[in-house]
């Protein structure tokens, strides 16, 4: 295996390309494919990708029908014969769920071409699948797997999944994007306990459980720090005043992803307070990893990936209990504890989550599925290292 094609609308952003330099670091010949044109979910806004070559990455733009639709896009049928008859990949993995148009129209060009396909996957609630569609959803997801010669899940619970789907598949956890880590995280002085949230302004995001858990804490010095924004940014801000709150908040608004990584210096704490319910959980934790490896300490939720990434280097409570929630933030105020857990999140970030982790995982279990390198068994198990669960030596 030395020549690999990626499949996203991710990769539209240059800064998710990071798995992608680690990938060609270890020597191999990485295409990225992406679609020409996407609209931003964030910024609203259509950005056009160019074709570039660096540091071993070839990212390629393909023309695409409805830009910006993650469940419904598809690529022109005859750039993407091209680009596989031009790039021979030996390996595809293509990085969007099983129910998605280019999904399907990507593994049926790679049975055609005989190319060996991976999918990776984040979905992780059964009733809620992105582009499943009518009474053979099911059918059609396992027909699907037939064609796919390893799946990679973004967490355990949409492994899990996945191997009800069709349990014979090779299955294992890696995240699909990488952080960065930088070598030396920067911290900004301040006053008392900086806290943060980033995500869309949402009811299942849990914004206004941890404002009734700061209700809890008038007598702390702390501040707030909230990126992102949405349809309840209205009825959030309004409860902050209702709960005598409003002065200790700053509301930023919505950034690119390149800007979300200027808070981290800004904050002590990164609280991800989402909600579970059978339509949705939080399905890849990724900013909090990038917290995480910006060395800020983190509490989460019970929610999804939320706990698998956290792990024992932060604090885990139960989703919509203001009370559990208040008191994680009472302990992360001893500026002693609050340290060590940073450090211990941004080692775990480090080990399990940064570019090179995430890329190496992902050479590891290509290459037992595809039976290469020293000591692999035929076939491969499928058991490739599981960052989220394994034990480090």
């Amino acid at each position: 295996m030395h020549r690999v094609l990626l499949v996203s609308h991710r990769y539209v952003a240059a800064d998710n390309r990071g798995k992608a330099r680690a990938l060609a670091a270890r020597g191999l010949e990485v295409t990225v494919a992406v679609p020409q044109r996407w609209r931003e979910p964030v910024l609203g806004r259509i950005v056009e990708t160019s074709w570039e070559r660096q540091v071993g990455v070839e990212v390629f733009p393909v023309q695409t029908s409805a830009p910006g639709d993650v469940a419904r896009y598809r690529f022109a049928g005859r750039v993407l014969g091209s680009l596989l008859r031009d790039k021979r990949p030996e390996l595809i993995q293509i990085e969007e769920e099983l129910g998605t148009e280019v999904t399907r129209q990507v593994l049926k060009a790679a049975a055609k071409a005989r190319i060996p396909a991976f999918v990776g996957v984040a979905d992780n609630v059964p009733g809620n699948r992105t582009g499943d569609r009518g009474l053979f959803a099911g059918f059609r997801r396992r027909r699907l797997l037939r064609d796919v010669r390893g799946v990679v899940a973004a967490s355990g619970s949409a492994a899990s999944l996945v191997r009800g789907d069709r349990p014979p598949v090779h299955v294992t956890v890696i995240p699909h994007l990488g952080v960065k880590a930088p070598t030396h995280p920067e911290h900004q002085d301040h006053e008392g306990l900086a806290l943060g949230f980033v995500g869309r302004l949402v009811h299942r995001k849990g914004l206004d459980t941890l404002l009734e858990a700061l209700t809890r804490h008038r007598e702390l010095a702390w501040t707030l720090t909230v990126v992102g924004d949405g349809p309840a940014r209205e009825e959030l801000e309004a409860l902050a005043s209702a709960r005598r709150l409003a002065a200790r908040i700053r509301w930023v608004g919505a950034v690119s992803p390149a800007d979300v990584a200027k808070t981290w210096p800004l904050l002590d704490v990164m609280i991800q307070p989402s909600r579970m319910s059978e339509e949705w959980s939080e399905p890849t934790g990724h900013t909090l990893a990038e917290a995480m490896a910006n060395e800020v300490a983190v509490i989460g939720t019970a929610s999804g990936a939320t706990a698998e990434v956290i792990g024992d280097a932060g604090l885990v409570v139960p989703p919509d209990d203001p009370d559990a929630l208040a008191k994680a933030i009472g302990g992360m105020a001893d500026p002693e504890t609050r340290w060590s857990y940073a450090e211990a999140a941004r080692a775990r970030a480090i080990s399990r989550f940064s570019d090179d982790a995430v890329a190496e995982a992902s050479v590891h279990f290509w290459r037992e599925i595809l039976g290469e390198g020293s000591g692999v068994r035929d076939q491969g198990s499928g058991k490739a290292p599981d960052l989220y669960h394994r034990s480090d030596p």
